[in-house]
């Protein structure tokens, strides 16, 4: 006799409290969907170079292109690092490179429940775990432009990579949970009111220029005075703020006159930040799964 697994809204696991308890069993989730989450991790990073004569050396070409273009247009035309132009050039596109990753997975993620309509509608899908490869593909992605990084900033002999290398993968974990939980948390609103992926195009803008992406922490207080309090409130309240700062200290190690100082302190902050957006994205997609199906 066969098995069917059905899905009853009245019968549900309802609550705050069952939503975190099936949190914690999100790993196992995971788990046993791997197989369909590889899938879906190849066919989307293949996807990307299928056709093309260079295939995946493109992962490696565009961000070595791209950091060409900011050396020279932001570090010797525009001299804005002040006289430490490779400096600069690594500082900024370092912070493009994460931040690239993380709006392109959380943009991609805002239409991952409608984009799988076909899937959502079946039977007892774990659509809460459709946003694992997207998560996955930009880690790749953005490991390949931190190699860029390290190599550059190794073979120019300006910045060296210390002890502090080791903790990339814990920056790249924190980094991932982030976009997990954002995604969900947009996935789930983006079902409701197809708005949410336009808007959050142009929050993404926003967000850069608000993170120091191009910017050094020391010139918010230039501009606003030693005993502003704004620039604090920026840092803190900015989930990005930490961990593109965290990252680069993994990276380059701590550079004081570029505020990349106190590795651990910002990715703590960071953890925080992707902890509670997890949380909060988790538990919102799964008390809204069972709407999923009737109108996407």
């Amino acid at each position: 006799m066969s098995m069917a697994r059905t899905f009853d809204a009245k019968t549900r696991a309802a609550g705050f409290k069952n939503h975190i308890i099936s949190l914690l069993g999100y790993p196992t989730l995971i788990s046993q969907n791997r197989y369909m989450v590889q899938n879906f991790f190849r066919r989307d990073l293949m996807g990307r170079f299928h056709g093309s004569i260079l295939g995946a050396w493109w992962m490696l070409i565009q961000p070595l292109f791209m950091f060409g273009v900011y050396y020279l247009v932001f570090g010797k035309m525009f001299d804005r690092g002040g006289g430490a132009t490779m400096e600069y050039a690594l500082y900024l596109f370092s912070g493009v490179v994460l931040f690239h990753a993380l709006i392109e997975a959380t943009t991609t993620s805002c239409g991952i429940v409608v984009a799988n309509g076909n899937l959502v509608k079946k039977v007892a899908f774990p659509s809460e775990v459709l946003p694992i490869h997207v998560g996955l593909v930009s880690l790749v992605l953005y490991f390949v432009g931190a190699l860029v990084c390290v190599a550059t900033s190794a073979i120019s002999g300006h910045w060296t990579p210390g002890i502090e290398l080791l903790a990339l993968p814990l920056v790249m974990i924190v980094q991932f949970v982030m976009v997990i939980g954002m995604g969900l948390l947009l996935g789930n609103a983006n079902v409701f009111v197809r708005d949410v992926s336009q808007l959050w195009r142009i929050f993404g803008m926003a967000w850069m220029f608000l993170t120091p992406v191009f910017w050094v922490p020391s010139m918010l207080y230039e501009a606003l005075g030693e005993g502003s309090a704004i620039p604090g409130i920026m840092m803190n309240v900015n989930p990005a703020f930490s961990l593109v700062m965290a990252q680069r200290i993994a990276l380059f190690g701590e550079q004081p006159e570029f505020g990349m100082v106190d590795l651990w302190g910002n990715l703590s902050q960071a953890a925080i930040w992707a902890i509670g957006f997890l949380v909060l994205g988790f538990t919102t997609f799964v008390a809204n799964k069972h709407k999923h199906a009737d109108i996407v």
